[in-house]
């Protein structure tokens, strides 16, 4: 009986591993991309607001918005995976998706700053009419809109990667062009 437990238990322990080894291998993509993007993002930032003294660590929100992207696009591509988007134009289907992540991205830093506004006051009343006074609609736009950009960039990614196939599109950045070059004769 020990030994039918341990098997068991490494039985499930690899198949526990070979999941995590696959949402590792799922995310790993995502989460650096957006952490990419973001860290340039927060530097521009960090850059502009130099000269006023104004202190962020640009690594860590980026780290920390990549995460959360590269787990909650993958999330939402597989909740939407049921729904067949083969009938529509490629462009209809990431302008739909990065309105409807820009829409989400909307709702949460909303939902942020309601969060913080009653944590600050106590009251779930006043700390809405506290975001409500101190809502900066240009700030808040802005970043919904830096956000769906950088999805919507992401979404267009996707699109082409799918059109041209598993790897085309790493080879097409990463590798190295080949020599076609030599048998065609050039203008001179």
């Amino acid at each position: 009986m020990t030994k039918a437990m341990g098997r068991t238990f490494r039985e499930r322990a690899s198949t526990v591993l070979a999941a995590i080894k696959g949402l590792v291998r799922e995310m790993a993509p995502v989460v650096l991309y957006f952490f990419l993007a973001f860290l340039l993002i927060f530097l521009m930032f960090k850059l502009f607001a130099s000269q006023y003294s104004i202190e962020f660590s640009a690594v860590t929100k980026a780290a920390v918005a990549a995460l959360i992207l590269g787990k909650v696009v993958p999330t939402l591509e597989w909740a939407q995976s049921r729904y067949r988007f083969n009938t529509h134009r490629r462009a209809v289907v990431v302008a739909c998706k990065t309105f409807i992540y820009g829409v989400i991205v909307g709702v949460l830093v909303i939902g942020e700053k309601v969060f913080h506004g009653v944590r600050e006051t106590g009251s779930f009343h006043v700390g809405v009419s506290l975001v409500i006074a101190n809502a900066n609609l240009d700030r808040s736009l802005g970043i919904v809109l830096l956000l769906s950009l950088v999805v919507g960039s992401y979404l267009v990614l996707q699109e082409i990667y799918r059109a041209m196939g598993k790897g085309t599109l790493f080879r097409l950045f990463f590798a190295l062009p080949s020599d076609n070059s030599k048998g065609a004769s050039s203008p001179k």
